[in-house]
């Protein structure tokens, strides 16, 4: 099973967090890893976390992407 290792950057509220983690879930998505560190002086967050059980990259991305609190998504070579 593929897994694809991302970079977000959310919101600085804890529900941005949690809305991630739904998100992921709902889609069938398995988090292998999943680490969040709050950047106050800029007011968001920082994530990493690592996902499989998707069927393509892109939907993921996609998915992901369509959330108002994510500010960007990057996925991290391997």
């Amino acid at each position: 099973m593929s897994e694809l290792k991302l970079r977000l950057v959310t919101t600085g509220s804890l529900d941005s967090l949690e809305k991630v983690l739904n998100s992921s879930a709902e889609d069938g998505l398995k988090i292998s890893n999943f680490s969040a560190e709050l950047v106050p002086e800029r007011g968001h967050y920082e994530v990493k976390m690592s996902v499989s059980g998707f069927t393509s990259q892109n939907q993921v991305v996609s998915k992901l992407a369509m959330e108002k609190d994510i500010r960007e998504l990057t996925p991290l070579r391997r």
